[in-house]
């Protein structure tokens, strides 16, 4: 009868360790459970041998158990242990149990060896224990309960299994899915897991504060704003053929700014092989590609600079040689006329070194307050007066002398007189001149939000529609040789400096108008 409930004990023994590894988790702790399931097999065999010969005496069970085995009694004394307990504990023999391996004076609170002596029922726990060696071990225990002849409890028979390897291997399986989950939620790119209908079903802490959380909304309405699958969405490449897959995309992010990304699919697969999803991780390359249009466009304004630095020196030299001449034939107004040419033409140098040191200088805005936007056009459309006059050009002004704020008024400066110079330029150059008046109307207007409005209208010939595209691009120029294309990126950078928007209608044969919107600075805010 004994022998019996022992071998029922220790099967309970092994449904509370495999409950407990089935928290654990992992393929340790699937291959402890099929082995011990095997010895419980094993042992349940032994069982029926035994209860069908009762003479026999027991062929050592208790060292045949591959956990540690002690019988114990009322007081807690170890009444009898197996081999694997010897070995791992020493002969505790005699010794109360939480004197023997667990360092105690009382006993331990929850003792299953005392609940079972009290209601004799199995009971089953988790305990921490010494070994022989000083080392500390988690244990999943569990005792039952021993009767005699009169069915009374004598003694109780507890069974300790060493989990600590199985704990061990859970604590780091733990460890390392936290760090995989602190590296996926950290790494500075974007890294989204797409299902076969192309919906985010995850995504890391950059995506979700760029592009927002919302989960199960497709790939191409969250962050490209379509209405169906990209071509050549490399998602759908790699579901295809199971390979990594990369392009560069342009998305929009959840503010409105277009991003350039670089982009790489790769499939997650099942346990079988198959693939379930695909991670997209993303690259914001737009500061590369903002370098290589910079990097470009330095080499085509080495190059346009040169002819038109050439083309202002050829006119130096011209206006040299009249001076000469009316020198030579005492003409003062051939002197005049080549003082002017010289003069125009080193105010071309100027301007054109006064707008590259500009553009490339990282210069701070310089703001201050009170300033008027309205006075600084007053004052810039005063300058080309007498030069629009020259030409034959009216000159308009509307401004709003109650708009002040906090802005840089020499960059606003400048943004008033490269718009209006392109503008004259723009009546200068125009091939049909006299079909009406050329006409040069500067506005300097308050909206009711705050914003400072500036717009530059001209009647000139206008801009090409297939040139319109590349109005903002760097060096951009209607004007031939004449031009620099360096006033529209000084007007860029100002608009910028101020937080506005820069943009133009142009019609071929009616003109052209830029609006550049600026909004006044906040003066204590660090720059």
């Amino acid at each position: 009868m004994s022998r019996r409930q022992a071998i029922i004990a220790y099967a309970a023994t092994v449904g509370a360790v495999v409950v407990f590894i089935g928290v654990a988790g992992g393929l340790v702790a699937a291959w402890l459970v099929a082995t011990l399931v095997a010895v419980v097999l094993a042992l349940g065999g032994a069982a029926l041998i035994i209860s069908r010969a009762d003479e026999l005496e027991p062929p050592g069970w208790r060292d045949a158990m591959p956990c540690y085995v002690s019988v114990q009694d009322r007081d807690l004394r170890i009444l009898d242990v197996n081999e694997l307990f010897r070995r791992d504990l020493g002969d505790r023999v005699g010794e109360q149990c939480y004197r023997a391996y667990k360092k105690r004076e009382t006993p331990c609170p929850g003792c299953p060896v005392l609940k079972t002596f009290e209601d004799g029922e199995v009971h089953s726990g988790e305990q921490h224990i010494l070994m022989r060696d000083g080392t500390a071990a988690d244990v999943v225990v569990t005792s039952a309960p021993l009767h005699n002849e009169r069915g009374e409890t004598e003694a109780v028979i507890e069974m300790s299994t060493n989990m600590t390897e199985v704990k061990t291997l859970r604590q780091e399986l733990e460890q390392t899915r936290h760090n995989y989950e602190e590296l996926f939620e950290i790494v500075p790119c974007y890294i989204t897991v797409h299902d076969r209908d192309y919906k985010i079903i995850e995504s890391n802490r950059l995506f979700r504060q760029d592009f927002g959380s919302d989960h199960a909304v497709h790939c191409y309405r969250a962050y490209k704003g379509r209405d169906r699958i990209c071509p050549n969405c490399p998602v759908e490449k790699t579901f295809a053929d199971g390979q990594v897959h990369s392009s560069e995309e342009t998305v929009v992010t959840r503010e409105g700014r277009e991003a350039a990304m670089i982009v790489y699919s790769m499939p997650i697969h099942d346990e079988a092989g198959e693939i379930t999803s695909v991670m997209e991780v993303s690259t914001n390359i737009t500061q590369v590609k903002q370098l290589q249009r910079q990097l470009a466009m330095v080499g085509l304004a080495v190059t346009g600079m040169a002819h038109r630095i050439k083309n202002v020196l050829m006119g130096l030299e011209g206006g040299i040689f009249v001076v000469n001449t009316g020198f030579e034939d005492g003409d003062t107004e051939t002197l005049q006329k080549g003082w002017s040419m010289v003069q125009r033409n080193v105010g071309k140098i100027a301007k054109i070194a006064r707008d590259l040191l500009f553009c490339s200088k990282e210069r701070l805005p310089k703001l201050e307050a009170d300033v008027a936007p309205g006075a600084i056009a007053e004052e810039v459309v005063e300058l080309f007066r007498a030069r629009a006059h020259n030409d034959g050009i009216e000159l308009e002004l509307e401004v709003d002398h109650g708009d002040r704020g906090v802005f840089d008024p020499e960059a606003v400066h400048n943004l008033f007189a490269n718009l209006i110079a392109n503008a004259v330029d723009a009546c200068r150059f125009d091939p049909d001149a006299d079909r009406n008046h050329p006409r040069v109307r500067v506005r300097c207007t308050r909206r009711p939000t705050g914003e400072t409005v500036i717009a530059v209208s001209d009647n000139g010939a206008g801009i090409p529609e297939e040139e319109s595209a590349r109005v903002f691009e760097g060096f951009f120029s209607s004007k031939g040789t004449e031009g620099t294309g360096l006033g529209l990126l000084v007007v860029q950078k100002v608009v910028d400096q101020h937080d506005g928007t820069i943009t133009f209608e142009s019609r071929e044969g009616d003109g052209t108008t830029f609006t550049a919107v600026l909004r006044s600075q906040d003066a204590e805010r660090d720059r």
